[in-house]
């Protein structure tokens, strides 16, 4: 397949691209730099400018799917220029696509692949979530997948196929979930997040790229989360266990957070405990299941390749 990627230099697509490479498929990407050398010489690389409404016009050419990873990182202060960016990015950029296509009668594309995240369930110390649950969260990033996911909806009129990812906490080397969690704990300073027993929702970066490879013949709307979920005071101690180091300190309490991230604290405090079992039974094998595997796959950060 010829496959039009959106986000492709975020944590994601950085590693979704070798995958569906070595399954023979032809990559392009959209890109806001008008002289890109991020990308390999086989790459095609076209530029984009969600903000100002530009895209090439060939992107488009002969390309049989998109997966649209754009966003910015919500994992940021919430000023309002940040919660502008973080809504804006993934609304504009899907938004911008939709239009292409809208625009294009001629295209080939007949599968629109989006990121979207578990963020849009209500935080509950009791319900698991389905992709079924029409429950929205009443906060900043519900809002915003919400309206994500809105925007992602209107591909239906132009597209036969369209697919969400739900994406949970992210288990990575190079970014996502992790580094937060695991830098302090490798000196001894890990600490959960008040009580410590709210749910996360967590998966490999390795299982959630295989996801959006399976969801291009699979196609649907997907948790993508890891089958075992576990309470953040149990994360941040399988963490001390993969360095062999003790866990000694307390929760940090929610004032303390507060002042020192604002609004965005409170995500840290969110608890969300989503179901893989929908795609499971669609076929898709998870290659780390239980956090044990994924963080002696990943830790100690310093050393493992």
């Amino acid at each position: 397949m010829r496959i039009l990627i959106s986000g492709a230099s975020g944590l994601v697509g950085k590693a979704l691209i070798p995958i569906l490479q070595q399954r023979g498929h032809h990559i392009s990407v959209l890109t806001t730099r008008k002289n890109s050398t991020v990308f390999s010489s086989e790459i095609k690389t076209f530029y984009w400018n969600p903000e100002k409404g530009i895209m090439d016009n060939d992107a488009l050419n002969n390309v049989d799917a998109i997966i649209s990873l754009a966003g910015a990182k919500i994992a940021q202060r919430w000023t309002p220029k940040a919660k502008k960016s973080i809504l804006e990015s993934r609304i504009l950029g899907t938004r911008l696509l939709v239009d292409a296509l809208k625009s294009t009668k001629n295209h080939h594309v007949s599968h629109f692949i989006s990121a979207s995240a578990i963020g849009i369930y209500p935080s509950s110390l009791t319900k698991i979530y389905t992709e079924t649950h029409t429950d929205i969260a009443k906060s900043f990033p519900a809002e915003v997948v919400s309206a994500w996911e809105a925007e992602v909806n209107k591909v239906n009129s132009f597209v036969e196929h369209v697919s969400k990812i739900r994406i949970g906490l992210v288990l990575a080397k190079e970014g996502g979930a992790l580094l937060p969690l695991a830098i302090p704990t490798s000196f001894g300073l890990g600490a959960w997040f008040g009580m410590g027993t709210q749910w996360q929702s967590w998966i490999h970066i390795q299982d959630l790229v295989q996801l959006f490879a399976f969801a291009l013949d699979n196609p649907g709307i997907y948790n993508g989360v890891a089958p075992n979920p576990v309470s953040q005071k149990e994360l941040v101690k399988a963490i001390a266990k993969t360095y062999n180091i003790p866990q000694w300190l307390p929760g940090i309490p929610k004032f303390v957070i507060k002042t020192a991230m604002g609004d965005m604290g409170e995500v840290l405090f969110d608890s969300i405990n989503v179901s893989s079992a929908y795609v499971e039974n669609q076929g898709f094998k998870f290659q780390f299941p239980l956090l044990a595997d994924a963080l002696n796959d990943l830790l100690p950060l310093r050393t493992k390749k």
